[in-house]
């Protein structure tokens, strides 16, 4: 496995160990020409975000869009969210906090 392959542990489930392959190249359409130049300018950087996002998560992190931008320079969460779920198949959880944010992490204990 290479070290941008990551295997999840899923222990005391009888079934494959699922492999996020995060060198998949991230695939996605925007409403507009423009917007879609900016992402296909920006593409290696959104990768690099979905691969540290993942890594954090993996480690048991929560995280919130704020404590995203701090720790990892990641500007828009939501999106690397929404990313890792819609082109790697990645579930990810969130729980909203005192009604006012949402808290985004992995279920890795359960």
């Amino acid at each position: 496995m290479s070290n941008s392959q990551l295997q999840m542990e899923f222990s005391g489930y009888n079934f494959p160990k699922p492999v996020v392959d995060l060198t998949k190249p991230l695939v996605h359409k925007e409403n507009n020409s423009e917007s879609q130049a900016i992402f296909d300018g920006n593409i290696d950087h959104f990768s690099e975000q979905c691969k540290t996002l993942y890594k954090a998560f993996m480690r048991g992190e929560r995280l919130t869009t704020t404590r995203a931008l701090i720790d990892y320079g990641i500007g828009d969460l939501r999106r690397r969210v929404k990313d890792l779920i819609d082109n790697y198949g990645v579930h990810v959880d969130k729980e909203t906090k005192e009604g006012r944010y949402k808290e985004y992490f992995i279920n890795i204990n359960s």
